[in-house]
């Protein structure tokens, strides 16, 4: 923290108030069950807000990028003038080679961040 920090004294309050929120939230964890945390992501009026921005924000990153065009690639092959038969074919294309490129991509990305484990 004090390389963090300009100052002895703001490293020392950074330090206490994440000791303070480990204890709060340990204290939260302990006191009940992952059931009754569950009811509460529902019934807590706050944490259900929160669920509810939290869904919006998945589904809406979900539906922006490539998978809602791989959802509705045969539509898509069928409005451009393919036939249905033509359209499912070409979606089984589309989806191969997703996953042919999703292979050097994941074989990739493990590589890349090896320097920051050592």
């Amino acid at each position: 923290m004090r390389r963090l920090r300009f100052t002895d004294v703001q490293a020392a309050r950074d330090l206490y108030y994440i000791n303070a929120q480990l204890e709060v939230e340990n204290r939260y964890i302990t006191k009940g069950s992952f059931a009754t945390r569950f009811v509460e992501l529902f019934t807590v009026p706050r944490i259900r807000r929160a669920t509810l921005a939290a869904f919006t924000v998945m589904l809406a990153q979900q539906m922006c990028g490539i998978n809602i065009i791989a959802f509705y690639s045969s539509s898509i092959f069928v409005e451009a003038g393919v036939s249905r038969h033509n359209a499912l074919w070409a979606t089984f294309g589309f989806g191969l080679i997703n996953f042919l490129f999703a292979i050097p991509a994941f074989l990739y990305v493990p590589s890349d961040y090896a320097h920051v484990t050592r």
